[in-house]
């Protein structure tokens, strides 16, 4: 056993309920690694979990889904990885896990692969939750080479990667943002770009699409039902809300609701995450997928990253690390 620092939070609340301790973590188990923590990666779904909107916080009060780290101990039955390896995934944040915004973490190996050779530590930590929700969405949609694909924030975190899995399978690609210099930003990437009001008239005119991926929920979601085509797809990764159906009734379409953390709260489903990491990985080092280089801010300061992201003052991603961690490998 060995104690870490971590952010912590005792009840459900505002930022300002994360506070900075010192925990025990107990050696690994059947199927875990023991991580030194390198970085770990913000997500909307922190402040959720730490709000008490998705009331499912791990038992130690630790938050955080995604890590890059170290390797430095082994379970009994863990096959495929080393002592030294350098290692992502989505580990925790949600019950039954530990959040990853530790020095040092536990975690179950079947939710880890070698992180990408050419991404930093807080590049990797950021990009579990956004490839394997991208993946899954694919996975769920499972657009043919015809399809013509819509993604509501196409620069988000989850939004970029479904666009550079789009135009590696070679699919005609329509994307909104929200500000001129965004909009460049998707043409440079041979993405025809809509501002996000500009969607609704767009099916006015009569335009439709086979699949349509919802990045942000409410009214983006009410966008996609009435942008996507009879008989069609509509992937959202915010369900969340109160919504008229009746266009999806209407149109015979299929809605898939996106919930990553499923596997880490009912056990079921994990290897596969594994998989795709290892595959993500390929991708990444291959040049197929480009990950741009998050924000660093020190993990005592995640108190104020919660509240950046709910006054909606965060741009990118954010990874958080501690005082001997801050220079990237």
């Amino acid at each position: 056993m060995i104690n870490t620092k971590a952010m912590v939070f005792t009840e459900y609340g505002s930022p300002d309920v994360l506070t900075l301790q010192t925990i025990d973590v107990a050696d690994p188990g059947q199927g875990e690694l023991l991580l030194k923590v390198l970085a770990a990666g913000f997500n909307p779904l922190d402040t959720k979990v730490r709000s008490g909107l998705a009331p499912v916080a791990t038992e130690s009060g630790t938050t955080g889904c995604d890590v890059c780290g170290e390797v430095i101990a082994l379970g009994e039955g863990v096959d495929g990885f080393a002592i030294g390896d350098r290692v992502y995934g989505m580990t925790g944040g949600v019950r039954g896990t530990m959040g990853t915004v530790c020095e040092y973490v536990l975690a179950d190996a079947r939710l880890l692969a070698r992180a990408p050779a050419n991404l930093t530590n807080e590049a990797a930590a950021c990009l579990p939750v956004v490839a394997l929700t991208a993946m899954e969405i694919f996975q769920r949609l499972r657009p043919s080479s015809d399809s013509q694909l819509l993604v509501l924030g196409g620069l988000g975190g989850v939004g970029r990667m479904v666009l550079q899995l789009a135009l590696h399978q070679g699919l005609t690609v329509t994307a909104t943002a929200g500000s001129s210099e965004r909009l460049d930003i998707l043409r440079t990437m041979g993405v025809e770009a809509l501002a996000h009001h500009a969607v609704a008239d767009l099916v006015a005119s009569g335009k439709s699409f086979d699949c349509v991926v919802d990045t942000h929920g409410g009214d983006s979601l009410t966008s996609a039902l009435n942008a996507v085509a009879a008989w069609g797809d509509v992937a959202t990764i915010n369900a969340r809300g109160t919504h008229d159906l009746s266009p999806a009734h209407a149109k015979s379409l299929t809605l898939h609701a996106i919930f990553k953390a499923l596997p880490l709260l009912t056990g079921k489903g994990r290897e596969q995450l594994g998989r795709d990491l290892v595959q993500f990985a390929a991708w990444v080092e291959e040049g197929v997928i480009d990950v741009p280089e998050p924000e660093s801010v020190a993990a005592i300061e995640l108190a104020s990253v919660h509240k950046w992201y709910e006054q909606g003052q965060l741009q990118g991603k954010v990874a958080l690390v501690w005082p001997d961690q801050t220079v990237a490998d």
